[in-house]
């Protein structure tokens, strides 16, 4: 762990004393409030440094992009770098790590182990109980992954030819430090189904850029899949992706400052019975002939501002 940090405040340092050589730099704060009653500050500076760079207009702008970023929300606060590769205009390539820790609050559990509750002579009784105190360890993320994306506006030019799309897709490994591996656990009041392992992370987004103060509009898919193997997994439904569909519409309120609102649903699964009422989510049996059905989830507003 300390690695991690040292390695953080190392390019920290160089960065900041590579910008002054002419590298661009910009800051950024983005405030995120959800329906969910979720809110997160994110502090992020950026750098980019030109690399690889040609004559051809797929190569012209190729540079390499470093993310530090710093958000706090009312239960965590993490850390994270990432960089981004543009070896050619329609492809990026990612890589990255954050570290995070959290604390809990009446309203909300930052940081938790999640245990099936038992009764008094030890068999389970359907409960779950959630320990951990304050601070109990850190949660720590390394990614790698890469970007497709198409401008139409590259191949036919003009002010209204901007129909965008970009896909994403990735590995991560995720972990608490804390936690064994037959642990779950609860990070930023998520529903308590992590493990530590290795999740896949894919996104479709397919928009339109316009020259007005609505600038962007677009529909967003994600997926994620854990990749974990745990015994017994497939009675509960660890194997299945989750999707979230969203509409996502962007409004430029000066240069400098843009809000977006993004109205999401998302998969749930389906169980058999009455096993879904089951606190603890390893003793849920799923529906294998009807695994999912679409709920909403959330609707939320991004504050953009660059300074």
């Amino acid at each position: 762990m300390k690695r991690i940090l040292l390695f953080m405040l190392f390019f920290v340092t160089v960065f900041y004393a590579t910008a002054e050589d002419g590298v661009d730099t910009s800051q950024r704060i983005t405030v995120n409030v959800t329906t969910r009653m979720e809110l997160q500050v994110k502090f992020t500076q950026t750098f980019i440094f030109p690399v690889f760079a040609g004559m051809h207009p797929l190569t012209e702008n190729n540079n390499l992009r470093l993310d530090l970023s710093a958000d706090i929300t009312p239960v965590s606060v993490n850390g994270t770098a990432e960089f981004v590769l543009t070896p050619v205009a329609f492809l990026q390539l990612v890589a990255g790590g954050a570290i995070g820790s959290g604390w809990n609050i009446p309203l909300a559990d930052g940081l938790r182990i999640n245990e099936p509750g038992r009764n008094p002579d030890g068999t389970l009784d359907g409960s779950n109980e959630l320990i951990g105190d304050a601070f109990d360890g850190f949660v720590w993320t390394v990614k790698g992954g890469g970007v497709f994306q198409f401008d139409l506006a590259a191949v036919k030019p003009g002010d209204w030819n901007h129909v965008v799309f970009r896909t994403y897709h990735g590995l991560r490994y995720r972990a608490l430090t804390t936690a064994g591996a037959d642990d779950s656990w609860v990070y930023e009041n998520d529903t308590g189904e992590e493990r530590n392992g290795w999740w896949y992370y894919g996104n479709y987004f397919l928009g339109y850029q316009m020259p007005l103060p609505v600038s962007l509009v677009g529909i967003l898919v994600e997926e994620e899949l854990f990749l974990y193997t745990t015994d017994g997994q497939r009675y509960w439904g660890d194997d299945i992706s989750r999707w979230i569909f969203g509409l996502l519409v962007t409004y430029d309120v000066s240069p400098a400052i843009s809000v977006s609102a993004l109205l999401q649903a998302r998969t749930k699964k389906n169980y058999e019975g009455d096993t879904g009422d089951y606190d603890f989510y390893q003793l849920r049996n799923i529906d294998r002939d009807d695994p999912r059905s679409l709920e909403f989830y959330r609707f939320g507003l991004s504050l953009d501002i660059a300074l």
